[in-house]
């Protein structure tokens, strides 16, 4: 067994996720020392260091929910990638503040309502021998439109 391949530097260490100042602190920790050095790089047995590199399995409750994201890091980007993207919306005014959506469908549907009772009155005006009853049919047929429309609106900002 050749001993070379047994023995690794710190970037080759690193093949553990590890930053190389951190692998220094666990291997001190561990009273591990290089056992050799090429040059001014010290080397570490493999077999000796491993045991103090290789993370330790997480407890399924220990983990955190991380949504299905391998890493903290991974479901942090997301969750400022969607932050961003809805910030850009809101200014591209692609999104509207629910209170601001109200308050206009509101305007809309008074608009509506304001214009069907113009409309009856004009109508009057205009056709003087037109009949209160002709007059109250349509009257009734601008409420069911006005109402078909005030519902579809409604339904259409849930």
């Amino acid at each position: 067994m050749n001993n070379e391949k047994r023995l690794w530097n710190l970037s080759e260490l690193e093949g553990f996720n590890y930053h190389r100042s951190t692998i220094r602190k666990k291997l001190k920790q561990a009273g591990i020392e290089p056992i050799a050095n090429k040059g001014n790089t010290p080397l570490y047995d493999i077999i000796q260091v491993a045991p103090y590199l290789c993370k330790a399995p997480m407890k399924e409750t220990d983990a955190p929910d991380l949504m299905g994201f391998k890493t903290a890091a991974e479901l942090r980007a997301f969750v400022q990638a969607e932050r961003e993207k809805l910030s850009l919306q809101q200014d591209a005014l692609q999104l509207v503040a629910t209170p601001e959506m109200e308050s206009q469908l509101g305007l809309v549907i008074a608009s509506m309502k304001t214009f069907a009772v113009n409309a009856i009155t004009r109508i009057e005006t205009a056709i003087p021998n037109a009949q209160p009853e002709e007059l109250e049919l349509l009257e009734d047929l601008f409420n069911k439109d006005l109402k078909q429309v005030c519902d579809e609106v409604s339904s259409v900002s849930s």
